[in-house]
């Protein structure tokens, strides 16, 4: 029952455990899953930046290049060199444009944009070119200032105005990407505490139903430790009531032959009985209730008197039986035996009467192997006791050893 209890007890601390983990994995999920989110909206963002500022960055070099020539700045053995700057910015351009293009998971309105921007700049490659193989040649620098003014310049500015402004949708997005992660997170975040809380609840409950449950046994147990202390009282009782005289209190025929059957084989000691003479009168002229108080006296009394130096039997209704101690002698037996017989026949005060009988008695000096049994020593005790009473009475007689 102990093994039972306990394991039920322990079911709300199994259950909480488990809880926990479920919890702490789930919560590790989230946090990895928030952290590879965020990364991934930071590196698509940051590659998107990159390539779309690089785009604007190498278009405005190019541009301001073409108006450098225009205006003369440039001097005419440097056009070339810039020349081929301006080729190599067109490719750094188009590197960027593949790389913008490889990212997934742009926004339609996001790539409308930069279609958009890209062919603008297409229409300003185009017309750059249209001077002359792409390049700016010496001696057409007042066609190209009204080619850069009038067309040329529009659709840089508007181009790089739609870089800008895709740049700016890519911020937005990656804006809107972080609040969805994070409102996503919180709405985990809240899941799991709504859960660690049911979770606690429910631990609760278990936790008070086996509270509940361990009081109940142990009520339970209490209950069953209370019966059993009783039956084993009343088996005590009815072992005791089977040995014992419940008028007097003493030992009775049955516990004398418990007592001293193992010694009769081999034992030596001193027995006696004694009763009293006449005793029939008593319960004739008072009552049997008077001479039950009458024999409880006297029983009282022996056990005050004698109870250190024998064992005292009740063992029929007016008869005592006394088994000496082995360190009595015979002579002692015998001085202690005229005291019994004194006591006995003393007179006692019973419900506000004054009664006195003679007392008959015989004692045994018992040798290993005189009798077979309690019984046959009993019956030699008894013969000499009814041969003393034959002869009037109110004497000692002892028995002979065969």
């Amino acid at each position: 029952m102990a093994k039972n209890k306990k394991s039920k007890g322990s079911g709300a601390y199994v259950f909480a455990g488990i809880l926990i983990a479920i919890i702490y994995v789930i919560n590790t999920f989230l946090v990895e899953s928030i952290y590879w989110g965020n990364q991934e909206v930071s590196q698509k963002t940051g590659q998107a930046m990159n390539a779309l500022n690089k785009i604007n960055g190498e278009l405005t070099s190019i541009n301001m290049d073409s108006i450098s020539i225009a205006a003369g700045i440039i001097a005419p053995e440097d056009i070339g060199m810039v020349m081929g700057d301006t080729e190599r910015r067109y490719g750094n351009i188009i590197a960027s444009e593949h790389q913008f293009e490889a990212i997934d998971g742009l926004s339609p309105a996001v790539v409308k944009r930069y279609n958009y921007a890209k062919a603008l700049i297409t229409a300003f490659k185009a017309k750059l070119e249209s001077l002359g193989s792409g390049a700016v040649r010496e001696g057409n620098e007042a066609e190209m200032r009204d080619l850069l003014k009038q067309e040329i310049y529009p659709l840089q500015t508007t181009a790089s105005e739609m870089l800008t402004s895709t740049i700016d949708g890519v911020n937005v997005e990656a804006a809107k990407m972080s609040a969805a992660n994070t409102k996503r997170a919180f709405l985990l975040m809240t899941v799991m505490m709504i859960v660690a809380i049911l979770g606690e609840v429910v631990v609760w409950i278990f936790a008070r139903r086996a509270k509940k449950m361990r009081a109940e046994l142990e009520e339970r147990e209490k209950n069953l430790a209370e019966v059993d202390a009783k039956l084993k009282a009343t088996r005590q009782k009815a072992s005791d009531l089977a040995v014992i005289n419940v008028l007097t209190g003493m030992k009775n025929r049955y516990a004398l032959d418990s007592d001293i059957s193992d010694r009769l084989e081999s034992g030596r000691f001193n027995i006696a009985v004694f009763d009293m003479d006449n005793f029939r009168s008593i319960n004739d002229t008072y009552g049997y209730d008077f001479g039950d108080e009458y024999l409880a006296a006297v029983a009282e009394k022996l056990k005050e008197e004698f109870g250190e130096v024998a064992e005292i039997y009740n063992i029929t209704g007016n008869e005592f039986c006394f088994v000496f101690n082995s360190s009595i002698t015979e002579s002692q037996a015998m001085g202690i035996a005229q005291n019994i017989q004194r006591v006995m026949s003393s007179p006692y005060e019973v419900l506000n009467l004054a009664v006195q009988l003679p007392c008959s008695g015989a004692v045994y000096h018992y040798l290993p192997g005189d009798c077979l049994n309690v019984n046959s020593l009993l019956v030699k005790l008894d013969t000499a006791l009814r041969t003393v009473k034959m002869n009037g009475g109110n004497m000692i007689n002892t028995v002979m050893n065969m």
